[in-house]
């Protein structure tokens, strides 16, 4: 939960609780896809999950997310395949990705603009990537 100090703004001292960020988990591992939900309502997000590629791009069309968290390596598609999808609806929607491939994807990191964190991460580490890239995000009136 996110509580915002409005005194500054003159009157009585007051705040506003905002509504939660809202995070789209997508990753083909069940318990990975768990543990990512759980880590993210305690950090005060709100977290919808999907088992594939294709799944995570129909919730993301249906629904708007401040967040992406994708893994790299999914049957039926990548998870750059989805980050490409994603990019062209929504520029500015901020990408995790996830993998513990070896392969280089730090080009694409920059062409598409998501952060990379390789498998097995540091719990401090994802939480830090989603802090900052919740933060960058650009809110809208």
């Amino acid at each position: 939960m996110f509580i915002v100090d409005l005194s500054a703004l003159g009157g009585l001292p007051c705040s506003t609780v905002l509504n939660p960020p809202r995070v789209l988990v997508v990753d083909d591992e069940r318990y990975i896809r768990g543990l990512l939900s759980e880590l993210l309502a305690v950090w005060g997000c709100q977290a919808d999950v999907a088992a594939s590629g294709t799944e995570g791009l129909r919730l993301f069309k249906q629904k708007s997310y401040d967040l992406v968290l994708t893994d790299y390596a999914m049957p039926g598609g990548s998870g750059l395949e989805l980050v490409e999808n994603v990019r062209n609806s929504d520029t500015a929607v901020g990408v995790i990705m996830l993998t513990a491939s070896g392969a280089d994807l730090d080009g694409h990191g920059r062409r598409l603009g998501f952060r990379l964190l390789r498998k097995p991460f540091q719990i401090d580490h994802l939480e830090a990537a989603v802090k900052q890239a919740l933060g960058d995000r650009k809110i809208e009136a």
